[in-house]
């Protein structure tokens, strides 16, 4: 992505905080949960096709098994970068129990994200600083050619 691209994708991000969070939903203002505003914010700013997402998905399947649906969706959209690669508009995504299943857009690394979590709805948040996210494993994520 080039750095207007970037910055357009943090730009359509900051509208979406203050939405709550609501599983299944990408309403900006009315509900999205964290997979969602992912697909939401990058298909707004034109990198996206437009698609329906699963909406059977487990709101909690890192709790209870290793399951590799949520990154698989992200990997038809983005590639794996080192984590010294990482810039902003870049996704990390963080294994919570037993399955890579939650991620946040990444602002300023580590520092600050934007994520959609169940407590505060879409807010910033640490990177690293947060206790959950400290001890969490990460991946990172940049759009691919393809779709800038």
């Amino acid at each position: 992505m080039t750095s207007t691209q970037r910055q357009a994708v943090i730009a359509e991000l900051k509208t979406w905080i203050g939405t709550p969070y609501k599983g299944w939903s990408r309403v900006k203002g009315a509900g999205v949960d964290c997979g969602q505003l992912l697909y939401g914010v990058f298909r707004n700013c034109g990198f996206l096709p437009e698609r329906e997402l699963p909406k059977d998905y487990s709101l909690q399947v890192s709790q209870h098994r290793a399951s590799t649906e949520y990154i698989d969706i992200v990997r038809e959209y983005f590639r794996e970068i080192p984590e010294a690669e990482v810039q902003q508009a870049d996704l990390v995504v963080y294994k919570l129990g037993h399955a890579y299943a939650h991620a946040a857009v990444i602002v300023n690394w580590p520092d600050f994200v934007i994520q959609a979590d169940a407590r505060h709805g879409v807010s910033g948040a640490h990177g690293t600083k947060t206790p959950v996210f400290r001890r969490a494993e990460r991946k990172f994520f940049t759009l691919k050619d393809e779709y800038c």
